[in-house]
């Protein structure tokens, strides 16, 4: 790898362009020596296809296909760890991605596979339309009475829509009893219908099905849907036949999800996303990690405690904000460029509530808050997985010191099993066990919290509110700046920040960048051919 001297010279640093240059010459050189590929389609899709070509075949009367899960769990487990060692990009963000999605399809396997059985358990709210009679909405019966058409199309199917809780324990995507629909208008001639679908028998539903099941992270929709998010919009609730609550018509869950209000936060969030890569590019720690390079003229005169609070802050507003309009991408990609048409009930606004929960966890309920109401939840049903698995099988009791305990560890532990694979595929040094460190820490925070707040309950409980929360949000930022900086330390290392988050750069293009800055900043991005050992390896490389 070639090596700045980062840790030893002093003066102006090298800037982000030309750093980036190097690397993606390093990696160029890797590729053609055999020793990296980079991201090739369909090769690298190979471990998700085959769980997805699995679960497209019935199992639920055939226990020897059943069982062959494990098999199928061990060739994916394999190949994802073959990539997961050998693939980088040249876009560093983009390495950082590739793996923490290997590590991400085995997670995914390991929960479809082990933990739960979608096939047996899980159903989704859909859509269908149904014929009418006739003008009305009301048919003639024989006798040449008025029979009415809503009321007679309602109907049971007892075998699919049983009233089952949620697979992760809650109800909040919960398949309640019967179907039901919607009365038609005068003139028309259709009913439309939500109802829960289960494991289909036609294969086309089957697929669509499947990669719906496979895709979704959160569930909204589904019958396992993870319970921080806003329940379904009065409307779907009473054609399922269920009561809207507080909760549907507000569009608010107890925690602060909400449903998207996508478009005017997208654009803000696009010019302050400009704004903040050309802020850290002019900053050689974003570019490096811990550096000997000089700061900028606006930090050398700040202590060496100023500087890292400030670089720790701004790593989390910078990590806060890109995720923020990522995840509003892809809202918008969903609901208005594909929307119903395309994507049928998974194109409506409702399936995408926003990523992060009120503050008012954080100061209620303090560094628990923080990681399990306020941070997105975008992995939590898999990360709650292994916990749910041994409370349903009756080996932890449910809400007990052992279940909370463990679903911590197993959590946390998951999450820095991701965050380590992105840190290995990264092409600069890398430390990836800080990552694994830094999420291991956690759960000794949030128990520390909790253990000292019940023996001090009597003294604490004097308190007014106000103080109480200040002591949590206290906690709370001293614990994250003491640990965080591990994983912030990383990404700077790994080159994180280097990515371009927009194509065209209003400030930069203005002239508010470094030499060579422009307004396109996609022009190193592209797609060729790459030529594998064998032909199954050979693809589409980005």
């Amino acid at each position: 790898m070639a090596a700045f001297t980062h840790l030893s010279a002093t003066g102006p640093a090298p800037t982000y362009l030309e750093v980036a240059a190097v690397y993606r010459q390093e990696f160029y050189k890797q590729v053609a020596e055999g020793s990296l590929r980079p991201i090739v389609f369909p090769y690298h899709l190979y471990g998700l296809l085959l769980l997805l070509t699995y679960l497209c075949i019935p199992h639920t009367k055939r226990p020897y296909l059943y069982k062959a899960r494990w098999l199928v769990l061990g060739a994916i487990a394999a190949f994802q760890c073959k990539t997961l060692c050998d693939t980088s990009s040249a876009s560093i963000t983009t390495a950082f991605g590739a793996g923490l999605v290997s590590a991400w399809v085995l997670v995914l396997s390991v929960t479809w596979l082990v933990f739960y059985r979608p096939q047996f358990d899980s159903m989704r709210v859909e859509f269908r339309m149904e014929s009418g009679f006739g003008n009305g909405g009301r048919r003639a019966e024989g006798d040449g009475e008025q029979a009415d058409t809503y009321r007679d199309a309602v109907f049971v199917k007892n075998s699919h829509l049983r009233r089952r809780k949620g697979a992760n324990g809650y109800t909040n995507g919960e398949a309640k009893e019967g179907v039901h629909e919607e009365a038609p208008k005068t003139g028309s001639l259709h009913l439309s219908e939500y109802y829960w679908q289960s494991y289909p028998d036609k294969l086309s539903e089957r697929i669509d099905w499947v990669m719906d099941h496979l895709l979704n992270f959160r569930g909204p929709g589904w019958n396992w849907a993870i319970p921080i998010l806003p329940t379904y919009p009065p409307s779907v609730k009473q054609a399922l036949g269920e009561n809207p609550s507080v909760e549907s018509r507000t569009g608010v869950s107890r925690i602060g999800f909400k449903r998207l209000d996508t478009l005017p936060r997208f654009v803000a969030g696009y010019f302050l996303l400009d704004a903040t890569k050309t802020f850290l590019m002019k900053d050689p720690y974003f570019i490096f990690g811990p550096t000997t390079y000089d700061p900028p003229l606006y930090f050398q005169n700040l202590s060496p405690s100023a500087l890292w609070i400030i670089r720790q802050t701004t790593t989390g507003f910078a990590l806060i904000l890109a995720l923020e309009v990522a995840f509003l991408t892809g809202s918008i990609m969903h609901c208005l460029l594909l929307g119903p048409k395309v994507l049928g009930l998974r194109g409506h606004a409702w399936q995408y509530s926003t990523n992060w929960g009120s503050v008012s966890n954080v100061l209620n309920k303090g560094l628990n808050g923080f990681w399990g109401s306020f941070w997105h939840q975008t992995f939590r049903f898999a990360f709650a997985a292994p916990t749910n698995f041994l409370i349903k099988n009756k080996y932890i009791e449910a809400r007990s010191a052992a279940a909370k305990i463990l679903g911590l560890f197993f959590a946390f532990g998951i999450s820095g099993f991701l965050h380590l694979a992105g840190s290995v595929s990264q092409l600069p040094q890398t430390y990836p066990w800080n990552s694994m460190t830094l999420f291991l820490l956690q759960p000794f925070g949030i128990l520390m919290q909790a253990t000292a707040c019940s023996y001090l309950r009597p003294f604490i409980e004097r308190f007014p509110k106000a103080c109480r929360q200040v002591g949590n949000l206290l906690y709370t930022v001293l614990f994250l700046f003491s640990t965080c900086w591990l994983m912030g330390d990383d990404f700077a290392r790994g080159g994180v920040w280097l990515f371009e988050p927009v194509p065209i750069s209003p400030l930069r293009g203005l002239g508010y960048g470094v030499e060579g800055d422009g307004w396109w900043c996609w022009g190193h991005i592209g797609v060729g051919w790459y030529t594998g050992e064998h032909w199954w390896e050979s693809g589409i490389a980005f």
